[in-house]
């Protein structure tokens, strides 16, 4: 039975999860897949990035609901249904809320052109 599992959700919008849909902590799944996508994304190198798991939104989902610490959006909502494949809700989770340092150093690693 599947237990839950991570989402990203990129700044250009794009949904990354691991592709069995398996149960794995955000930081694992950061530090083996999803920092390299964001550095391929914004041109850094993927060592800058990969101690910071929480600069980007982040969502678990659990049976029919995203977990989810930020504004919830009904076209974001779209956007993951129809990635994932699956009917969801969304469901309020501070757990689920970027880091404001995180962002930070994103920020500064990206550059202000980005």
């Amino acid at each position: 039975m599947l237990e839950s599992y991570p989402i990203y959700i990129l700044d250009n919008d794009q949904i990354v999860f691991p592709p069995e849909k398996n149960d794995i902590g955000h930081c694992e799944f950061w530090e083996e897949t999803v920092h390299k996508i964001v550095a391929e994304l914004f041109h850094v190198p993927a060592r800058k990035l990969i101690n910071l798991p929480y600069c980007q939104r982040r969502a678990r989902i659990y049976r029919n609901k995203v977990y989810y610490g930020e504004t919830f959006n009904r076209n974001l909502l779209i956007k993951i249904k129809k990635a994932v494949g699956e009917k969801l809700e969304f469901a309020y989770d501070e757990h689920e809320t970027r880091l404001e340092y995180d962002v930070l150093m994103f920020k500064r690693i990206i550059g202000p052109c980005q």
